[in-house]
């Protein structure tokens, strides 16, 4: 295979109300598209894209979709790209949250939160692998694009860099930001770049 650079594009800001926000398909901001917008136009000048990918909510699908067709380029959309499944919880005010669980944010970071109807962070990390290794091995081109969610994004770059789930957390890549590896089938990936959007 040769190599590639991959670019992991976080969606931008959206009105989630103080509600926790997995798979609740809320809708960007306008601010938060304009921020997506600004990071694009850097990503495509680094170099042409040459195929996408993106989560199925709203907030990163519809933004795919826009820009896929604007470049011509191929867009996978996959459900295994979505964000982490809260189940139950979705939905409930973070606040009321944090009063009757104070614990959920590092028990969730440390991969030992159990949620009502919602799926295990072993499953979570299983299922955005999967979708990972599926489009690599079909998309083609030097430029791959993947426009997703913030824990997407970490557990990519724990996999991919070769790094524990805490210190991959330590990448923070902000809303409507992106980060860009480059990578060599048999190598470790290398971070090339780590930035947020461009102030409007």
């Amino acid at each position: 295979m040769n190599p590639y650079t991959l670019t992991l594009l976080r969606h931008g800001e959206i009105d989630h109300q103080g509600l926790l926000t997995g798979q609740r398909d809320v809708p960007l901001t306008t601010e938060g598209g304009a921020a997506m917008d600004r990071s694009w136009q850097q990503i495509a000048a680094l170099a042409p894209v040459s195929s996408m990918a993106t989560s199925p909510l709203a907030r990163c699908r519809e933004f795919a979709v826009r820009r896929a067709l604007a470049a011509s380029v191929p867009l996978k959309v996959d459900e295994r790209f979505a964000e982490f499944d809260f189940g139950d919880w979705d939905g409930r005010a973070q606040s009321e949250l944090a009063t009757a669980e104070p614990h959920w944010e590092q028990a969730w970071q440390t991969g030992k939160l159990a949620l009502p109807g919602g799926e295990s962070p072993e499953r979570f990390h299983t299922r955005v692998l999967s979708g990972f290794s599926e489009w690599i091995a079909a998309s083609r081109g030097c430029h791959r694009v993947l426009v997703t969610h913030g824990a997407v994004i970490t557990t990519l770059l724990a996999e991919l860099l070769d790094m524990e789930l805490a210190v991959a957390r330590l990448i923070t890549v902000q809303p409507g930001g992106f980060v860009q590896l480059s990578i060599l089938q048999a190598h470790p990936a290398y971070l090339m770049r780590l930035d947020a959007p461009l102030p409007g």
